[in-house]
């Protein structure tokens, strides 16, 4: 017989024992990430999540602390694979992986070592959808849509044999690469009629082009069985493939391609859920909030469930009356304050790019309206770049004389807090730094300057 002690023995063996084993499961769900970052804004780096729910919100992505030379170590809790964005490169991590990087902003100059390295060296060709997938921004349209697709379906086929042969990676990563290969062909097909249309304009095609009608019905025999391949919900977590599935919501590509595809409850779910997070895009109502929170109530899929309440807290964050969100700005001098150390003074600020076209054609009329309060020291006009680096906002100054005093930010707080997807965009706080609105008008629009009068 077994005394107390015996038993009392065997108890703490048996929880050490298990206590080892749940720090050995949660070793292995690490991932450790170092290396280094160049070039990419801040010492604060934005790694994306791009699996499906990433289509949703962007809860998941993970910000990279870097010194300031870019160097960094990290280790990360991933409880499966999945896919990550750092600017222009993806990344494949998965639970175990140690892998040492080194990335700047373009995609086929990244590095990779360690575990985990060989899928991400593949990854680093990894085509862009939105340059139509194999036409590289119509660079491989060859003619005719019968001829390119020739062109398309044989750098498809050098993927494939790129990645049959690829070692160190498991059947999961094939299984998932073989359909973006697949949905990677639908898109070129899909763009051609695009791309194809603007190498036309510029005289590079010398023979009649069809209408869009004739070329969509003529890939359709191409198109349908590439559609039945990729209709799988794990294949959501591939940026394409939930491209592609986003033409369904067209009339034209529905009716051709999508109305005998009997899509999956999990990818009716995501498409249904993006269009309705959509309406967080600008500035919302409580009725709205109210409307969104019903719909979340309602969705099987919790991850995408998570990403609309995500998103609804910080747009409930940004309603009128609200603190406002605090970030960091820089001067051209390389001073470096917070927005909130201009509190006392009603701001009017101007979040644009060097290389945002509409941003450029709002400035002057920014410009005008400050000259119109320039004897009012109690209205504030802040322009703030939000240029991934420095060096091309000083050259745009330097060519490009400026009356107001010129800020910078990469602070992650600003994307974060104020949900900033799109630029120009045009924030109003008042004296006390409360919110007067998040998605204040214009300087072109009529309206605007008594807008700022009213509240002085």
């Amino acid at each position: 017989m077994k005394t107390k002690g015996t038993l009392y023995l065997l108890l703490i063996i048996t929880a050490l024992l298990y206590s080892c084993d749940g720090s050995k499961e949660t070793t292995e769900q690490n991932v450790r990430l170092k290396g280094q970052l160049i070039n990419l804004g801040g010492n604060e780096v934005r790694m994306i999540y791009n699996g499906a729910s990433s289509m949703v919100g962007n809860s998941r992505d993970i910000i990279i602390e870097t010194d300031d030379q870019g160097n960094f170590d990290t280790t990360l809790v991933i409880e499966e694979p999945a896919y990550y964005n750092i600017s222009r490169n993806t990344l494949y991590l998965s639970p175990g992986d140690d892998i040492t990087v080194h990335i700047t902003s373009s995609n086929t100059e990244a590095e990779f070592s360690g575990t985990g390295a060989a899928v991400n060296n593949y990854m680093k060709y990894r085509l862009f959808p939105k340059g139509g997938s194999y036409l590289e921004a119509g660079r491989n349209i060859k003619g005719e849509y019968l001829t390119t697709k020739n062109t398309i379906d044989s750098l498809a086929e050098i993927r494939l044999n790129e990645l049959d042969t690829l070692t160190d990676a498991s059947a999961e990563f094939k299984r998932l690469e073989t359909a973006r290969v697949k949905a990677d062909i639908i898109n070129s097909y899909f763009m051609y009629p695009t791309y194809a249309s603007s190498v036309k304009q510029r005289g590079n095609l010398d023979f009649e082009l069809p209408g869009r009608d004739t070329l969509l019905n003529m890939m359709a025999p191409h198109v349908k069985p590439l559609l039945e391949d990729i209709n799988d919900p794990d294949f959501l977590d591939i940026a394409v493939v939930r491209d592609v599935f986003s033409y369904s919501n067209d009339s034209l590509y529905n009716a051709i391609f999508f109305s005998d595809l009997t899509l999956p409850d999990r990818t009716e779910e995501l498409l249904a859920s993006a269009k309705e997070v959509r309406k967080l895009t600008g500035e919302i109502t409580p009725e709205t909030a109210n409307e969104l929170t019903a719909y979340t109530g309602g969705l099987s899929n919790r991850d995408f469930a998570n990403e609309i309440e995500y998103k609804l807290d910080q747009a409930k964050r940004l309603f009128a009356g609200q603190p406002a969100i605090d970030f960091s700005i820089t001067d051209t001098d390389g001073n470096t304050m917070m927005l909130s150390d201009l509190k006392g003074k009603v701001l009017y600020i101007d979040l644009w790019a060097t290389w945002c076209g509409p941003c450029l054609q709002e400035a002057p009329h920014y410009e005008a309206l400050a000259e119109k309060f320039s004897d009012d020291d109690e209205v504030l006009f802040v322009p703030i770049s939000t240029d991934r680096t420095t060096d091309v906002w000083h050259e745009y100054l330097a060519k490009n004389e400026k009356s107001l005093k010129q800020y910078h930010t990469v602070d992650t707080q600003l994307v974060e807090g104020w949900s900033l997807i799109f630029i120009p965009r045009f924030l109003l706080i008042d004296k006390d730094f409360n919110i007067v609105s998040a998605y204040a008008p214009r300087p072109s629009e009529e309206g605007t300057e008594e807008l700022l009068r009213s509240l002085l």
